[in-house]
């Protein structure tokens, strides 16, 4: 496993990146300068839910080296690759699978944490859903303390969509929300299970809660708001072990 940053730039180089290793880059930098020869380039990013910043043109030129013929485009490439989400959702077992979904978590050390206690808790695959939140950083893989490789993680561009299709295929999707109305411990964890968290700020997007079957919090004694998603998520993860343990 690669543990630096990577940085490949220029349109040639990006765009075969984009059209051949795409499950390799975690962001695409463009100079807000750069207008013309890119759209091919932004939809592909768009289509496979790869994050794009704009800055200025002397921003990435710091980032590139100054030495470097940027052409005002440049992709950040993961430590480690992601998986492809059809292949994530197609290895769990039948009747078994337990698949978690990551909304707009922003702080990589949540994020290593919760890859973490995903793969102690033998999480068939990770969704990360796109439009916000933080990939497969250093700083994610340092957090995650040895375990990130040790559970697929994947890059879901449409993740109220997954969701649907994930129900069809006879999933409960349930989502961490304090808000909800359903106990934590409550909960029938033994079946097909997509449990979806997202940050403690902003919480999950409308359209993916409208998308799951349920809502679950986990009620904390009086003025405290919320856990941190991570140490929630591990609650409700370790949970469904041990039903999964004792259970048929």
């Amino acid at each position: 496993m690669k543990s630096e940053r990577q940085l490949v730039y220029g349109m040639r180089p990006v765009l075969e990146l984009l059209e051949r290793r795409r499950a390799e880059v975690e962001r695409i930098l463009v100079a807000r300068e750069r207008r013309a020869g890119v759209g091919h380039l932004l939809r592909l990013a768009r289509e496979g839910g790869v994050p794009v910043s704009h800055l200025e043109r002397q921003a990435l030129a710091s980032q590139a080296g100054a030495r470097a013929l940027h052409q005002g485009i440049a992709a950040v490439v993961a430590p480690l690759a992601y998986e492809d989400p059809d292949r994530v959702s197609a290895r769990c077992a039948p009747g078994r699978g337990l698949l978690v979904l990551v909304d707009r978590v922003m702080d990589p050390r949540n994020l290593g944490a919760i890859l973490r206690t995903c793969a102690g808790a033998a999480v068939d695959g990770v969704l990360l859903a796109g439009g916000g939140g933080v990939g497969l950083t250093p700083v994610v893989l340092k957090a995650a303390a040895g375990a990130a490789d040790r559970v697929p993680v994947a890059r879901e561009p449409h993740p109220a969509s997954r969701l649907e299709r994930l129900r069809a295929e006879g999933f409960v999707a349930l989502a961490l929300d304090p808000r909800g109305g359903s106990e934590w411990h409550r909960a029938d964890l033994r079946g097909p299970t997509v449990l979806v968290a997202g940050s403690e700020g902003r919480g999950i997007r409308p359209g993916i809660l409208r998308a799951c079957d349920g809502r679950l919090a986990i009620r904390l004694a009086p003025g405290l708001g919320s856990l941190n998603v991570a140490v929630a998520l591990g609650v409700v993860l370790f949970e469904a072990v041990r039903q999964r343990g004792a259970g048929p």
